[in-house]
């Protein structure tokens, strides 16, 4: 079974097969983004530990 959900195929695009499923990824990103590479996954990782965080205070009450 193949799909293609993104026929625009710009970008760098990176294949891996693991067991039978062979994954294809094509990565772009926006020109016109105003948030830096290092901005995102700061703001990503900041999420997570809230999260993070939030989840253990839920688990202790």
């Amino acid at each position: 079974m193949q799909e293609n959900k993104n026929e625009q195929n710009t970008g760098t695009k990176t294949i891996k097969k693991i067991g039978k499923v062979t994954y294809e990824v094509v990565v772009h990103f926006n020109e016109n983004a105003t948030e830096t590479m290092q901005d995102k996954l700061k703001r990503i990782m900041l999420r997570e530990m809230e999260m993070e965080k939030h989840q253990k205070v839920d688990k202790n009450d």
